[in-house]
């Protein structure tokens, strides 16, 4: 078969340059190795669950904002979410909940609640992030314009890409670092230390952001976007998995190879939805891989995820800080099998009087391939990660009492099993000072 367009990963980026190329008149294909679209957001249920596959943050749902644009575009109704009253919250070590108000005003009054013993230079932290955030948005904004610009244009945000968070931070306190650095390894994976302060602050941003809940959780979001692709006249074909780019005789690629021996012919673009490491290392192939893009590709990271899925009770709810926020345990160790840092998400359906709860924390992917010789290897490794988990949920979260319990894990074994990135990495490129590549992300 031969197509305009072969999109290789039917993740969001994926299902969302599909939809646009098919509603623009081009023929499409989409070639997804799983049984359902949406990657990393794809449905997860278990038990009669059907539980958030991350932290639970979406945001971007407003008028005029990008999600409104995308379907007024694609000509089909936008996925039905309803805004969330209530900010996002940080708990600190020390029982402390730390409020991210929306309204700055509000956002720095809490600040001057939650850390007396710093609070103008925590207010002067955020005052440079908000600074930070809105140049970053003017530089994107910019983008295009300097594509078709003869002329170089200095960058007004270079000087925060070259900072490091903690050159923001010398003169707060060790409580308000941990406050920050919890959010920053959750969202971006790297620690102030070594985190870029324009990316950290894009990150700091977003979670003071309007937060919604979509109906049907964000698999519906990736569901919509399939069927707008499908009746613009675009192809889906799930359960495909691609092996490599095809060539010609004169090395130009010409399409895909899949698994079952088939060839999928491509007359104008393939366009991966893949990991940048698997783009090149799958996809395009090591040997056809230029040696400075190798390069750069060595010196990228990214952690993997480790998640709990489990039930509270109804009852519990109110006496937790929110439906969705993230727990910041004490000083992070690195050797340790999970992070310091836990995202809660707890789905608003209720079934028999019980919740679905998704906990996320980061973890290193390398070991969880390396020391395992057999299954019953990996399982003692995964109940070892369970037990420092759900003994670092217990102790930040003793209102939860015996109201909660287990249903399943994941790790990143589990994500290699269902999609095949590298070591299973789903985390993202690490964010850190003087990195190139940087516009590379894993979906």
């Amino acid at each position: 078969m031969s197509y305009d367009v072969v999109v290789v990963g039917g993740g969001m980026g994926g299902l969302t340059v599909a939809a646009l190329l098919a509603v623009r008149g081009l023929s499409v294909c989409l070639l997804e190795r799983q049984s359902q679209v949406g990657g990393c957001i794809g449905r997860v249920e278990f038990s009669g669950y059907d539980f958030d596959p991350g932290m639970g943050l979406y945001t971007a749902f407003g008028p005029g904002d990008v999600y409104e644009e995308l379907f007024d575009e694609l000509r089909v109704a936008p996925t039905v979410t309803t805004p969330i009253d209530s900010p996002y919250v940080v708990r600190l070590v020390d029982d402390t909940d730390v409020t991210l108000h929306r309204d700055e005003a509000k956002f720095f009054v809490e600040l001057e609640r939650a850390f007396p013993e710093c609070v103008n230079e925590a207010v002067k932290f955020y005052q440079e992030v908000i600074t930070a955030s809105v140049e970053r948005s003017r530089t994107a904004s910019r983008g295009l314009r300097k594509l078709f610009s003869r002329h170089t244009h200095p960058d007004p945000s270079a000087h925060f890409r070259t900072q490091a968070v903690n050159s923001f931070l010398d003169k707060t306190s060790i409580r308000f670092r941990r406050f920050v650095d919890a959010q920053v390894r959750a969202l971006l994976q790297t620690s102030v230390e070594s985190c870029d302060f324009l990316s950290a602050s894009k990150a700091l941003s977003l979670v003071r952001q309007q937060l919604y809940v979509i109906a049907g959780g964000p698999a519906s979001l990736a569901e919509k976007l399939a069927d707008a692709l499908k009746s613009s006249g675009g192809v889906i074909r799930l359960n495909s998995p691609v092996l490599r780019l095809a060539y010609d005789d004169s090395g130009k690629a010409v399409g895909v190879d899949l698994l079952s021996g088939e060839t999928v012919y491509a007359k104008k673009a393939i366009i991966s939805n893949m990991t940048v490491w698997d783009t090149y290392g799958k996809l395009v192939g090591l040997n056809r891989t230029p040696a400075q893009v190798k390069s750069k590709l060595s010196g990228l990271q990214s952690k993997g995820a480790y998640l709990l899925y489990a039930t509270v009770e109804t009852q519990a709810l109110n006496r937790l800080p929110g439906a969705n926020f993230l727990v910041a345990d004490n000083q992070p160790d690195d050797d340790n099998v999970v992070s310091a840092e836990l995202a809660v998400a707890i789905r608003a359906e209720s079934v028999n009087g019980r919740h679905a709860v998704t906990v996320k924390a980061s973890t290193e992917v390398s070991s969880w391939f390396r020391f395992q010789s057999s299954e019953e290897d990996y399982e003692e490794w995964d109940q070892a990660a369970l037990e420092v988990l759900w003994s670092k949920l217990h102790a930040a979260l003793p209102e939860l009492g015996d109201s909660i319990e287990v249903i399943e894990t994941a790790s990143p074994r589990t994500y290699y099993d269902q999609t095949r990135r590298k070591l299973g990495m789903v985390m993202g490129v690490e964010r850190n000072v003087g990195q190139e590549l940087t516009d590379h992300s894993t979906s």
